[in-house]
């Protein structure tokens, strides 16, 4: 069983820069921190999960569709932007930013690019614990 050491002392520039990265490039915190497989991994999941969910007909939430979905698409975007310059890039590329519900699978699109957000948020808060010594 791996222990879990608590510390007192503040996360220095080194943790928020993993972070940071993790968060913008799914996979750049780990590599960062020379730990490239595991970044390919964390990463390509991330990047497999918004594929995925494109493809089947998902649409990205945010405050561009606040009026049609009510305060749940705050709820929604905050997971999508775990996804970082993906996120962005689709916003400004208008890439899945329309609601496909003709498509039988739109809805499982969302799911998926939704957990792709929050598979991202978990990635970054891996790299940055890494980074402050909490975990190996």
């Amino acid at each position: 069983m791996e222990e879990i050491r608590v510390s007192t002392e503040k996360p220095g520039l080194e943790g928020w820069l993993a972070g940071g990265l993790a968060w913008a490039i799914p996979g750049a915190g780990h590599f960062y921190q020379g730990q490239p497989v595991r970044g390919l991994l964390l990463g390509g999941s991330v990047l497999a999960m918004y594929v995925i969910g494109w493809l089947l007909g998902g649409h990205l939430y945010g405050l561009h569709n606040v009026a049609e979905t009510g305060f749940l698409a705050y709820v929604f975007g905050f997971c999508d932007l775990g996804t970082g310059l993906l996120y962005l890039a689709s916003l400004l590329g208008n890439i899945a930013v329309t609601d496909n519900a003709r498509l039988a699978t739109s809805e499982y699109g969302d799911r998926f690019l939704m957990v792709a957000g929050l598979l991202n948020y978990l990635s970054m808060l891996d790299a940055f614990d890494i980074a402050v010594r909490r975990k190996k």
